[in-house]
Parts: C-alpha cells; sequence; structure tokens
C-alpha cells in the first residue's frame, strides 16, 4: 500500500510538469505570431509623392484664374518695311530702335492658357508706337520651365510725332503680333518669361507734307522685339 502511494505520488508530478511545459510553449507561440504577421507599412506610391510636391511652396507649374504681367524690353521698327513706299515728297522711314514696356490682364483659365488684353508703348524717339489688342498665350510644360508662345492682334497707332516728319497727322492701323520663349515659374503664384516677338503693323497714315499736300496712304511695316515679363497668378493656384 505504501509503494502504490508513492507510484501515484510520482506519476501526478510527471503530467504536472509535462502540462506546464506544454503551456509555455504555447504562450511562447503566441507571443512570437503577431509579430511576426504584422504587415509592414507600404511604399508612398509616386502619386501621393506628386501629391505631396504639389504641397510644397515651390510650384513648378503655370496656373491660376486671374494673370496681371508687366512687360519691358527693346524693340525694333521699320516702318514700311514691305516695299519702298513714299508718301509725296517724304522718303521710306527710317528703321528705329527704342525700349519697350506694357501690361497684360486676364485670365488663365485655371491653367496655362491665358487670355486677356495687352497694351504696348515703344518709344522711337521722335514718336512712339501704341498697341493693344487681345492677347492668347498658350504655354506647353516640359521639366521645370514651359515653352511660352505669343499671339496678340489688337490696334496699333504712332503717337507723339510720326517717322515722316507730317503735320496734322492723323493715323491707325492693324497689330499682328507672334513670339516664342520661355516661362519659369518661381512659386506658386509668380513667373517669369522671356520671349522674342515678331510683329506686322499695318497703318493708314494721313498727314500734310513740306508742300502742302495733303498725303493719305497705307503703310505696312514691322517690329522685331524682346522682352521680359514678370507674372502674377492669382485664385486657384492652391488647388488641383
Amino acid at each position: 500500500m505504501k509503494y502504490t502511494g508513492t507510484l501515484i505520488v510520482g506519476i501526478l508530478l510527471l503530467t504536472r510538469s509535462a502540462s506546464a511545459q506544454t503551456l509555455e510553449d504555447g504562450n511562447a507561440t503566441s507571443d512570437a505570431t503577431p509579430e511576426a504577421t504584422t504587415p509592414a507599412e507600404p511604399a508612398p506610391t509616386q502619386q501621393e509623392e506628386a501629391k505631396e510636391d504639389d504641397r510644397s511652396p515651390y510650384y513648378k507649374k503655370v496656373r491660376g484664374w486671374l494673370w496681371l504681367e508687366g512687360v519691358a524690353g527693346v524693340a525694333s521698327y521699320d516702318p514700311d518695311q514691305f516695299g519702298t513706299l513714299k508718301l509725296g515728297s517724304a522718303p521710306n522711314a527710317p528703321k528705329q530702335r527704342g525700349p519697350q514696356y506694357g501690361f497684360a490682364v486676364g485670365t488663365g483659365f485655371g491653367g496655362p492658357f491665358f487670355l486677356g488684353w495687352y497694351y504696348r508703348r515703344a518709344n522711337f524717339g521722335d514718336y512712339k508706337l501704341m498697341r493693344t489688342g487681345a492677347e492668347f498665350q498658350p504655354t506647353i510644360r516640359i521639366p521645370h520651365v514651359h515653352i511660352a508662345l505669343r499671339l496678340d492682334i489688337g490696334l496699333a497707332r504712332i503717337v507723339d510725332g510720326n517717322p515722316y516728319g507730317f503735320t496734322d497727322v492723323n493715323n491707325g492701323g492693324l497689330d499682328f503680333t507672334a513670339g516664342v520663349g520661355l516661362r519659369i515659374p518661381i512659386v506658386r503664384w509668380i513667373s517669369i518669361a522671356a520671349t522674342f516677338d515678331w510683329s506686322y503693323i499695318g497703318l493708314s497714315m494721313r498727314g500734310t507734307d513740306s508742300s502742302g499736300v495733303r498725303q493719305t496712304s497705307w503703310i505696312n511695316g514691322q517690329q522685331l522685339a524682346g522682352t521680359f515679363a514678370l507674372t502674377f497668378h492669382f485664385i486657384g493656384v492652391r488647388k488641383d
């Protein structure tokens, strides 16, 4: 009887030790499982990175609903470039060079397609040339800069004198301008541009020559200009 009790106690102790070992192994496996199955954070996609760049202070893209642009540069003007036109006793007008300045205001339609109104004035010494009308500026985005195009159509007029020395001068006509250059975004709402412009200017010139004869005739000339523009883009530039 004594030996039987001792045997029973030994079996119970062995069973208890095995159960404790099994429980410890189970807990260790349970603790390791969540750590092994925790998914890694996904890397940001290119779209998310681009969206983050769009929120940065420097936004390399021209946009905005309201555009205000100031322009300055130099111009060369030949009033009767196309033909050997003479008005009475007046010779052909000489080619002149001088500074040009102006501005434009309009809308970019929330993107890079500006449509608005322009004003240009060039000083050629004895007279000044004024042009004003509608302007269209599409831009083509390439890395860091934009290819800038310019199309103008409007009215032209020589003011404060004339190239022929007439008196009682009255004139007016058409301006057509085509230009190409580069536009560089600086921050979200400012860009700069440099363009080369060619203009056809057709004017009806009326005046009294040195012999007292009243003259009326068209003159067809051209203007070449290099311009620098500072443009402010407002309204909607932070929306994407």
